[in-house]
């Protein structure tokens, strides 16, 4: 996809039907909308003590997903959500219809390991509860929300997810104390440009949608999503009520500036971290690189110390083969000197030629030419 080179980072240009065009931002329009998928302007709707009704909305439609009772009292945990600018995350304390009490975490994890993000936060604020109370039977449930702009289970094209601990094999449930829901909006996206969702019966999908309107990171906004949640909130008030105070909040200059310093803040840091990841790239192969220069190195000096010692095995073999060539022609001297006077000895005593040839080691020629000089004499 193209985008224009005047495009800015924080006011997305207006598309439809995948298609970018020029000049076509309403001067009344949802120009300067923030993208909920930034957890600054998330909390701004969403943690917001006077938008309770929209937060145990927004949560009903996960909670029905995930086979849970409806919410009916909501607490915010980090009172000043919005102000928080590091805390990534939104807390709260809800009690359902039949009075089960769960703590929710809502998480927008980066794509360095979203999966144990979730357990992370997971496992804090379970822990957390046993400095108040060391009673095993008395702690609650603990749900997070981990909504991603990126897609993680490959295998699926679900966008939401939910993840609980249960037997392998017959998917018997161990306990509902551990609950990690994952929101992958591109799926959604997908899911939407098919027209695979049916947004009058799926709540949730409605409310993501809401979400995925807006994509800072691409300078994109879904002006055929916007229109659609715009027929969708005449029927539905809490979604209504969302839609207006996004446009409030989202239109103030003090909560722009501050949208952008956080967006700002997350790319910086998602640059930081590529570039970190980058560095230790780098000193992994640096480190691979001596490895394997001393791996060469050594494998070098074995094959000297090799070649040194075949070449001196080699001399030594040479010297074996010319000593045994000195040794033979030194014992074929001494055939040759004494064999005559054994094998004449030998033919005295009255031995035939071939006891004599055995003997002296002499040839039949030898041996017939000694015999013939003993007859002569």
């Amino acid at each position: 996809m193209i985008y224009p080179r005047n495009a800015t980072l924080l006011f997305p240009q207006i598309c439809e039907n995948g298609e970018v065009y020029k000049n076509a931002i309403p001067k009344n329009g949802p120009n300067r909308l923030m993208d909920l998928k930034i957890d600054y302007a998330f909390k701004m709707l969403f943690g917001d003590e006077r938008n309770k009704k929209i937060i145990i909305a927004f949560l009903n439609a996960f909670f029905t997903n995930s086979d849970r009772a409806q919410i009916q009292n909501l607490e915010f945990q980090n009172k000043n959500a919005a102000d928080e600018g590091e805390n990534t995350s939104l807390s709260l304390f809800v009690e359902t219809e039949d009075k089960e009490a769960v703590f929710v975490e809502i998480l927008f994890p980066d794509q360095d390991t979203p999966e144990n993000q979730s357990l992370y936060f997971w496992s804090k604020m379970y822990r957390r509860q046993f400095e108040a109370d060391s009673d095993l039977d008395s702690q609650h449930s603990v749900v997070t929300i981990s909504i991603m702009n990126f897609e993680i289970f490959h295998k699926s094209d679900e966008f939401h997810s939910v993840f609980r601990l249960s037997d392998k094999d017959k998917n018997i449930p161990l306990t509902n104390l551990q609950e990690n829901q994952f929101v992958e909006i591109p799926k959604l996206i997908r899911s939407w440009k098919q027209g695979k969702l049916n947004l009058e019966k799926d709540t949730l999908a409605r409310w993501l949608l809401l979400l995925a309107a807006v994509d800072a990171g691409n300078n994109y906004f879904h002006l055929d999503i916007y229109k659609e949640l715009e027929k969708l909130a005449m029927v539905d008030q809490d979604l209504n009520i969302a839609m207006k105070y996004w446009g409030d909040i989202s239109n103030t200059e003090k909560n722009q500036l501050t949208y952008q310093d956080r967006y700002r803040h997350m790319i910086e840091q998602h640059f930081l971290k590529e570039i970190e990841k980058s560095e230790e790239k780098r000193q992994e192969a640096e480190e691979r690189a001596a490895v394997a220069e001393l791996n060469y190195n050594q494998m070098k000096n074995q094959y000297k110390q090799q070649k040194i010692k075949l070449i001196e095995e080699r001399e030594k073999r040479i010297k074996a083969e010319e000593n045994a060539v000195l040794a033979n022609r030194e014992a074929a001297k001494v055939v040759i000197r004494y064999g005559k006077v054994v094998a004449r000895n030998l033919f005295e005593q009255g031995m035939d030629n071939l006891f004599v040839k055995n003997i002296t080691g002499m040839s039949d020629k030898e041996t017939a030419m000694i015999k013939e000089e003993l007859d002569r004499e």
